[in-house]
Parts: structure tokens; sequence; C-alpha cells
């Protein structure tokens, strides 16, 4: 069951925005995102498969927000979303500009209920439909650090987006698209671990992409498919009654499909 959360909760990229100001009623034209149409009220349905959680995702574009003199659209979903891309795009900003789509917010990332750890985003390119294959288009990276139940955990983290080659055509579902444009999400992770007061910190976690999903864009419509995989295998810590509210190992394969979409 520990095992089967954690996966869950990886897969929960959910990004809420910071420090901006909602504004329904802005009047200033935003530049066309054929890649992500993002004006108000667009909406895409995506049924989510894996082998734990399954269900269906609305996504929807709910208003125009103000983040640092810059106009974003947030987005929003129905429900609790299930899939990794809508979490990703839940309560989060973006914004277009000459080919690019840019991520603002803080991301989550909990690795049980009791050990949140937040990764910010300001302006993180998630796409560039002009950007040449294998093209890295956004890193972020840090240290995290959470004490918990007397353990001190350290996380170091990577996160990167990559451009993967163009598709002529993409076949998702039953359905066909032409002009699709792939983009590669890691994260990569180190963990160490150790006891409060305890000078030594042990590996917990040798760096490796934990998460790998790709998204695929195709034009005038939005992402029509979402695959993700998340992987991790925790290394055993010889202290006796060294237990960690981490689960040991974890593998997952979700899919997410494009059912339904309404874009302007």
């Amino acid at each position: 069951m520990k095992k089967t959360y954690l996966l869950f909760i990886l897969s929960l990229f959910i990004v809420s925005c910071s420090s901006d100001d909602d504004n329904g009623n802005n009047n200033n034209p935003t530049p066309t995102n054929t890649f992500l149409p993002s004006n108000i009220g667009n909406y895409w349905v995506y049924d989510v498969q894996n082998s734990t959680i399954s269900g269906r995702d609305s996504l929807y574009v709910a208003n125009d927000t103000i983040i640092n003199g810059s106009t974003f659209q947030k987005l929003r979903t129905k429900d609790q979303p299930f899939g990794f891309f809508s979490n990703a795009l839940n309560k989060n900003a973006i914004r277009y500009d000459n080919g690019k789509i840019y991520l603002t917010g803080n991301a989550g990332l909990d690795f049980a209920a009791d050990l949140p750890i937040n990764i910010a985003v300001s302006n993180f390119i998630i796409f560039d439909q002009n950007a040449a294959e294998n093209t890295e288009l956004g890193t972020v990276s840090g240290t995290l650090e959470q004490e918990i139940e007397g353990f001190k955990i350290k996380f170091n983290y990577k996160l990167t987006s990559k451009t993967k080659a163009t598709l002529a055509n993409y076949t998702s579902g039953q359905q066909n698209y032409s002009n699709v444009r792939p983009v590669e999400i890691t994260l990569n992770l180190e963990i160490t671990a150790g006891l409060s007061g305890f000078p030594i910190a042990f590996p917990l976690l040798k760096p490796q992409n934990v998460v790998v999903s790709t998204q695929y864009y195709a034009e005038n419509i939005g992402v029509v498919n979402a695959t993700t995989d998340i992987n991790y295998e925790l290394e055993e810590i010889p202290l006796p009654d060294f237990q960690l509210p981490i689960p040991q190992s974890g593998t997952e394969h979700q899919v997410e499909t494009l059912v339904n979409y309404n874009v302007d």
C-alpha cells in the first residue's frame, strides 16, 4: 500500500502559483499559442490509465493573471486530477512568447503525507516550437532539506525539459494527429538521510531520473498524449530499526490520452 501511495504522490507534480494577481477581465492581447491554445474557456479531457490509478481529468484555462508585470494564463482542473500532466498544470500559470511556453509557480512533490517538498519554478520553458531536436529548453536545480520524526532528509534535485524529434504523424487512442512536437520532462533526484544529532548521512537514493514524462503537443490542439514512467530504488541503510516514511522501491507507467477538447 505504501508503494502504491508513493507512486501516486510522485505523479502529483502539482503547481500552484504564488505572488500573483488574478484578473479575469484583462484586455491585453495575448500572442497566439498554437501548440497549447490558451484562450479563456479552452479545455482538454484526458483518460488516465496505469496499474494503480485510473480516471478522467478535465483541464481548462480559467483566467488571465499578472505575475511580475507579465500576463499569464491560469489553468485548473475540474476535480483533483489523476494524471501527471494535468497535475503539472493544475493551478499553474503559463505564458507564450516567441514560440515558447513558460511556466511559473511552486512545484510540490510529496514523498509521503508528512514529508512535503516544494520546488520553485519561474519562467521555466516547457515547450519551444522553434527548437531543434534534443535541445534542452529549461532546467532548475537545488537542494531541499526536511526533518521528520528525528530523521534529516536531504534532496538534491534537477528538473529538465528537452525537445524530442518532431512527428509528422502520430496516433493516440483512436485519433491521428499531424505535426506533433514531443517534449520530455525529467526529474533527477539524489537523497541522503540521517538521524538528528548523528554526524553521518547515509546515501538513500543515488542520482537517478525518478520521473520521465513525455508530452506530445499537436498544433492547434494542445497536448494529445502524456506518457510518464516513475522508477526508483532506495539503498539499504546499515542501521537497526532505521525506517523512513518512504517506500523502498517503486515503478509505474502512466498514459494520459486526450478524448475530448474545445479550443479557440
